[in-house]
C-alpha cells in the first residue's frame, strides 16, 4: 500500500509537464451527463443518492444484500470497492484485509478466490443475524445485480496495477450497458489516466480528500507512516497531489466528475468545478442535516452510508 500511494502521488506530478501534451479528451458532455444522471431541471426533483459501499450502515457493506437493501430504500445507485484476490479475481471489498468485515483474517491479496468465498461477509455487521452467510461478491456479480435492480454504479478501484486495469476494461467489454450507467473512480490518478488511455469512452472521476497520502488527520486512527521522514514526505505529497488535482490532473485525465470529501465543499468550491463542466459528488454524507444541505440547498448528489432517511428529507417542505 505504501509503495502504491507514493507511486500515485509522485509519478504523474514529476511527469506532469509532459502529460500536458498528452491530454485525454473527456467523454462527450451529453453522454457524461446521462451517465451521471444529470437531467437539467429534473436534477433538483430527483437528486442522485448513491449508497456508499452499497449502504454499509443498512446492510453488510459491498454485498449483494446491501445493493438490494439500497434499492428498497430508494437509492439511485451504489458505490462499491474493487480489490483483487491472489489469483486475480476482482471482488468487492474495501480494506486491504478481510478482518474488519468477515469472519476471516489476512490480506485479500494473499488469499485465493476460493478462500475468500468461504468467508461470511456479514460477520461484524450490527444486523449480522439477518444476513448470516452473505458472501463477498465478484465484480461481475455486483454488476449483474445492479443491472437487474436498475441501479447506477460508481466503481471505486483500490488498486492501480495492470490486473486492476484489465478487470475494469474486461467488465465494460462484457457489459456494454455500463457505458450508460457506471462511473469509474479512484484516488490514484495514474490509474484513471491509464484506464482512459486504453478506453476513452469510460466516464471517470478522480477521488480526493485532504491528507490522503499521510493520513495524519484521522481522529482515533493511525497515520500511514510512523517513521518521521516518511511522514514528512507524505505531507509534501499531499500538498502536490492537492495542487495537481485542482489545477491540471482533472484536465489531463479528461474526467467528468470528482468525488470529494464532504467537509471540503462550499458553494464557491462547487462553482469552480462547475465552470470546468465537472460534476462534484460529495462523500460520505451521513448526518440528516448534511443530507438536507447537499440535496436541497447545494443540489448535489451524495454518497451516503445510509439511504433510509433520504426520502424523508426530500419530502420535507
Amino acid at each position: 500500500m505504501m509503495e502504491s500511494i507514493f507511486f500515485s502521488a509522485f509519478v504523474l506530478i514529476i511527469t506532469g509537464i509532459g502529460l500536458h501534451y498528452i491530454v485525454i479528451p473527456p467523454v462527450e458532455k451529453s453522454i457524461a451527463l446521462q451517465v451521471l444522471g444529470v437531467l437539467g431541471e429534473e436534477e433538483d426533483k430527483h437528486p442522485r443518492i448513491y449508497a456508499h459501499r452499497g449502504g454499509g450502515h443498512d446492510a453488510p457493506e459491498n454485498t449483494l444484500a446491501a445493493f438490494r437493501k439500497a434499492k428498497d430504500n430508494g437509492a439511485t445507485g451504489v458505490e462499491f470497492d474493487i480489490s483483487l484476490t491472489k489469483d486475480g479475481i476482482a471482488v468487492l471489498l474495501h480494506d486491504d484485509t478481510v478482518d474488519r468485515t468477515t469472519n476471516g483474517s489476512g490480506s485479500i491479496g494473499d488469499m485465493t478466490f476460493h478462500e475468500v468465498r468461504e468467508l461470511d461477509a456479514s460477520k461484524h455487521h450490527p444486523q449480522s443475524s439477518l444476513y448470516e452467510g452473505e458472501k463477498i461478491p465478484t465484480l461481475e456479480e455486483g454488476v449483474q445485480e445492479c443491472i437487474k435492480l436498475n441501479l447506477r454504479m460508481i466503481f471505486d478501484v483500490k488498486e492501480y496495477d495492470e490486473k486492476a486495469l484489465a478487470a475494469v476494461l474486461d467488465i465494460f467489454e462484457k457489459y456494454p450497458e455500463l457505458y450508460k450507467v457506471a462511473v469509474v473512480a479512484s484516488f490514484y490518478p495514474n490509474f484513471i489516466y491509464q484506464l482512459r488511455s486504453a478506453n476513452p469512452k469510460i466516464v471517470c472521476a478522480l477521488t480526493w480528500r485532504p491528507n490522503f497520502i499521510s493520513y495524519d488527520d484521522i481522529v482515533n486512527g493511525q497515520p500511514r507512516f510512523r517513521i518521521p521522514w516518511k511522514m514528512n514526505l507524505g505531507k509534501v505529497g499531499d500538498y502536490f497531489l492537492d495542487w495537481s488535482i485542482h489545477s491540471w490532473l482533472w484536465y489531463v485525465t479528461g474526467v467528468s466528475a470528482v468525488l470529494i470529501h464532504k467537509d471540503c465543499i462550499s458553494q464557491e468550491y462547487l462553482r469552480m468545478w462547475n465552470s470546468r463542466n465537472i460534476q462534484v459528488i460529495p462523500w460520505t454524507v451521513n448526518h440528516p442535516t448534511e443530507k438536507q444541505h447537499f440535496l436541497k440547498i447545494l443540489h448535489t448528489p451524495i454518497i451516503t452510508d445510509s439511504v433510509q432517511n433520504c426520502s424523508v428529507i426530500m419530502d420535507e417542505a
